[in-house]
């Protein structure tokens, strides 16, 4: 069995060649990558894989909860591998995301939230540009 082919199976994803392919690049380790990066990097590993099959892989994944996505302003959108609690720094001249911890930011006041809602989560973007 390759190695992520139970977590495909446990989330009700058919393990294709192309799919573990894809896991393997994906979930090797925590990170933020778009879906071009992915298409680089799978044709500079020669997996001839096509980009709709890549487009299609990285829509299950989000899907089924394997990813996180953050949507930026400008129409990027990243796939981030961590699912745990956490807020990034966007840098706009380099276009990269970077992990920050929770426990780097502190909230001294968060909005009213509308009775019939709870909050779930609280996530920061904080953008930054080369001097």
């Amino acid at each position: 069995m390759r190695k992520f082919e139970t977590l495909l199976i446990e989330n009700n994803i058919t393990p294709t060649k192309q799919r573990l392919d894809l896991a393997e690049i994906v979930f090797v380790r925590n990170q933020h990558f778009t879906a071009a990066d992915l298409i680089n990097t799978a044709n500079e590993s020669k997996l001839f894989i096509s980009q709709a099959t890549i487009y299609n892989t990285l829509c299950i994944f989000e899907e089924k909860g394997l990813l996180k996505t953050i949507n930026l302003q400008n129409e990027c959108k990243f796939y981030d591998t961590n699912l745990s609690s956490h807020h990034h720094v966007y840098n706009t001249s380099a276009n990269t995301l970077t992990d920050i911890s929770n426990d780097q930011i502190k909230f001294s006041k968060k909005p009213d939230i509308p009775q019939h809602l709870e909050l779930e989560a609280t996530e920061v973007l904080i953008k930054v540009k080369n001097k």
